[in-house]
């Protein structure tokens, strides 16, 4: 990162961004990462409406804003407030360091505007002081705020917008600048069973999480690459994504986590760009690879958040991630999540549509294992979770064909039956391109092996210890 160049009479404005409380890392994505779509507050802004129009041509405007000053006093807010002006460039401070800086393109004051961008505060106050930005840039590594702040004789925190002159500018500029570091990679391990991964994946509200970190603190920069690692029996990579921060202490903690939360730690923002959940990279893929075979969190999967990747390991896992989504599925799109076999409970109910409750048997379960290990290698099962809200649970799914499988407890018409319409539901609303089949027990009668072959349903059957199919 390195300060724009300036000219001798450009100002600089410290502006911070706000604490977690004040919504200050949801506004700043809100209004600037994201930015404001002038369409939507086009009757709010009036009289300032051409100006934004023409300086944002896309009709997306980044803006950020202020609350008014006390009246009557001439403290630095009030000062910054009246004497900033366009051509000014602004720093945004959090925790403790400058994280990004921008160029004032306008300001106004338009009470009705902030509040439909950002609502009010907790004394009902606006951010009616509103600059409109350009140029912005996120550092890569956050610029330590005393590095800053020393040189003007200010100290940490800064706890208010402030301006310095275009005199002090100058002799600051370059302050932050620090030669460009490659991003470092990193593996973080979620157990499901502290934080509710499945939950989190088909909620899909959110694509930034605060993420506990109990080593490194120092090590981790905004923009590091990461990969999400969910251990337990169904251990793999299920995303991968960027640091949105750098190492910062909380005591607020999402609703994911399960009791007890933690009182504290060191969180860093994770986030994601890459969504594995529908065919995660798991840890018996990786397992005889030989970029990964000496990877950390295979050889001490019990070890402490993050596990430094190598380059090696790192451009194995983005290859093989090469295919993942990369956005949340919307609302009106079915949510999938892929497991192996194994990680499934063997007695488990999920409500499938049209079919009411349903439950894998034991016998059932068995069964899918044993055909896991005589084919050799990882099968998986499908969970959807559709619009309505229904969810549907594919006893196994065989990526290498593909294939969708229903396995049954007993080869009789009835369950065979019951198989065919579990199938059809499957493939509608899973994958059209699947081929279908049955996996039983024991060979069904001719009349049912003449009805799946009508339907275009595969047979496999176990005959001792061979599987016979797919037929």
């Amino acid at each position: 990162m390195a300060i724009l160049t300036i000219m001798n009479d450009v100002q600089l404005v410290l502006q911070p961004r706000g604490r977690r409380e004040l919504k200050g890392p949801e506004n700043f994505e809100l209004s600037i990462r994201r930015g404001v779509p002038l369409s939507g507050i086009a009757a709010e802004l009036g009289a300032d409406l051409p100006a934004l129009e023409a300086l944002y041509p896309d009709g997306i405007a980044r803006l950020w804003g202020s609350t008014p000053a006390a009246p009557g006093r001439n403290n630095a807010k009030s000062v910054a407030l009246r004497d900033r002006r366009a051509g000014d460039k602004v720093m945004f401070y959090a925790e403790k360091a400058f994280i990004a800086e921008a160029t004032i393109l306008h300001v106004f004051r338009n009470s009705a505007a902030a509040r439909a961008v950002w609502g009010v505060d907790e004394d009902g106050a606006t951010w009616e002081h509103m600059m409109a930005l350009g140029d912005v840039e996120e550092y890569d590594t956050p610029v330590p705020a005393e590095r800053i702040l020393t040189p003007l004789g200010m100290s940490t925190p800064l706890r208010s917008i402030t301006l310095v002159s275009a005199a002090d500018h100058a002799r600051i500029s370059g302050a932050g600048a620090e030669p460009a570091e490659a991003p470092r990679h990193w593996l973080l391990q979620c157990n499901p069973e502290v934080w509710d991964v499945w939950s989190w994946w088909e909620d899909g509200t959110t694509d930034q999480v605060p993420w506990t970190v109990g080593r490194y603190h120092r090590d981790l920069r905004p923009g590091d690459d990461f990969a999400f690692w969910v251990s337990g029996p169904a251990a793999g990579v299920y995303a991968m994504g960027r640091l949105a921060s750098a190492a910062y202490p909380t005591t607020e903690f999402d609703s994911f986590w399960k009791a007890p939360r933690p009182s504290s730690a060191q969180v860093v923002d994770l986030r994601f760009n890459r969504y594995l959940f529908e065919a995660p990279i798991t840890r018996h893929r990786l397992a005889p690879v030989e970029e990964f075979a000496d990877s950390l969190i295979m050889r001490m999967p019990g070890g402490t958040n993050p596990f430094p990747l190598s380059s090696a390991e790192w451009d194995l896992l983005n290859a093989l991630a090469r295919h993942g989504r990369t956005s949340r599925p919307s609302s009106s799109e079915p949510v999938v999540t892929s497991r192996p076999v194994n990680a499934v409970p063997e007695t488990t109910t999920a409500k499938n549509s049209g079919s009411g409750p349903r439950t894998v048997t034991f016998d059932e379960a068995k069964l899918i294992r044993q055909y896991g290990e005589y084919l050799g290698r990882e099968l998986r099962c499908l969970t959807v979770r559709l619009p309505s809200g229904e969810q549907l649970v594919c006893d196994v799914f065989d990526e290498d064909v593909p294939m969708i499988i229903e396995a049954k407890k007993s080869a009789s018409r009835e369950h065979v039956r019951m198989a065919i319409g579990q199938l059809f539901d499957y493939r509608h609303h899973l994958r059209r391109d699947a081929v279908q089949a049955v996996l039983l027990p024991s060979r069904p009668s001719s009349s049912v092996v003449d009805l799946l072959w009508s339907l275009g349903i595969k047979l496999i059957y176990r005959d001792g210890d061979v599987f016979h199919g797919p037929e």
